[in-house]
């Protein structure tokens, strides 16, 4: 029901603003994106065999064709591509896309029809972090590790932080506040109104994109033994945000919720998604607060599964601006089941300090400090030893935005 409804929505927005338009219109093609490089430096204390140093960087290009029609429709499409294939080898560094749809826009809002995250991560209210690069709220965990290893036959190595069902339902690190998700959906935008805003969307699947079709019910990616399946259909999400300044304070909200039916699996039931985030930011004379709840619940989890805990992530953060100057830091927790074979929840804490300084227009630099705790649930063992680590992280980093 709900996706007929935003559908209908989206087809009437686009009829109300169409009107007679401009068959002859002119489209302005805009080129644009950023680029960033680091450098991090690790000390931690499940390294063995690790390098302390290591670098990586990412580029990504905007091409936006538009137009504006007589009438005042504006309308057109965008991509976003992105080159940062992790493969040391170079017959296999590709690049691909994240972003490829059309959109309208007008005294209706706006309507974007194609690949694309949800609204939530459009109109994201969380800790500051504009002395970080480009929105990355939780960068570091890339250098922890890249995935706990060992234990039964060797020392445990690296930090247990990746796969689980934060990482596997929704394709991001442990302390991602959005909902993540790129998939081709239909999304909306109502017109901003006394700084209030509303957002909806709906996503037919989450695990098809571009120009595949997949209809089936039963999905391929997970099978009755997983402990989460990653695979949901007719997502539909709501989303309110509220942006707004009164006498120099500057305040920010938002509150969303995303749904979905859990996939079909042959031999096993998963549960469904429900996910709800919430965010507040407050700022004055260049200072900011602000953070955020994000919680995906059991989401995915097998039903059958011994040890389930809800997958929640904090954020919490303050920073500083002056001129080019910004300074800040924050607290992220991201927790869930884990191993759902043990009791106990996989939890992660980064403690996080940084600054950031504008070059030159569209160029920075910066560096940040970020000591984090990983708690697992996987059991000690005689080879392995504690799966638990903990770190210290230094990342220096370059940004270019055009």
């Amino acid at each position: 029901m709900n996706r007929y409804l935003l559908a209908g929505c989206a087809a009437v927005a686009l009829a109300m603003g169409s009107g007679a338009a401009n068959a002859q219109a002119k489209f302005e093609v805009k080129v644009g994106g950023d680029a960033y490089f680091e450098w991090g430096w690790v000390d931690q204390d499940l390294d063995s065999g690790l390098r302390s140093t290591e670098a990586r960087n990412r580029f990504r290009f905007n091409l936006i064709p538009s137009a504006k029609a007589d009438n005042g429709l504006e309308y057109g499409a965008r991509i976003r591509v992105r080159a940062e294939s992790s493969s040391t080898s170079s017959s296999t560094r590709n690049t691909g896309y994240d972003k490829a749809y059309v959109f309208a826009q007008g005294g209706f809002g706006q309507v974007r029809l194609g690949l694309d995250a949800t609204t939530q991560d459009d109109t994201i209210v969380s800790r500051p972090i504009d002395y970080l690069p480009f929105g990355l709220f939780s960068q570091a965990e890339a250098f922890m590790g890249g995935g706990q290893t060992g234990g039964t036959t060797s020392a445990f190595v690296g930090a247990n932080i990746t796969g689980g069902q934060l990482g596997t339902i929704y394709g991001q690190n442990l302390t991602w506040p959005t909902f993540g998700d790129a998939s081709t959906r239909v999304k909306y935008f109502s017109p901003r109104i006394a700084g209030l805003q509303l957002g909806a969307s709906y996503t037919p699947r989450n695990d098809d994109s571009g120009n595949g079709i997949n209809r089936n019910k039963v999905t391929t990616a997970a099978t009755a033994t997983s402990p989460v399946n990653p695979s949901f259909q007719d997502l539909w999400e709501a989303n309110v945000n509220y942006d707004n300044t009164f006498g120099g304070v500057k305040l920010k909200g938002q509150a969303a919720y995303y749904g979905g039916e859990s996939s079909d699996v042959v031999g096993a039931r998963f549960k469904d998604l429900t996910a709800w985030m919430v965010g507040a930011q407050v700022g004055y004379a260049g200072f900011t607060v602000g953070g955020s709840i994000t919680d995906f619940g059991k989401s995915g989890l097998n039903k059958v599964a011994r040890f389930t805990d809800n997958a929640t992530v904090y954020q919490l953060g303050a920073q500083y601006t002056a001129g080019p100057i910004v300074v800040g830091g924050g607290w992220m927790r991201g927790q869930d089941s884990g191993n759902v074979n043990f009791a106990g929840k996989r939890k992660l804490d980064i403690y996080e300090i940084g600054a950031a300084y504008t070059v030159a227009p569209g160029f920075g630099v910066g560096i940040r400090y970020d000591y984090f705790k990983a708690d697992s649930d996987i059991p000690s063992t005689v080879l392995g030893g504690s799966s638990d680590d903990k770190g210290s992280i230094v990342i220096l980093h370059s940004t270019l935005a055009f």
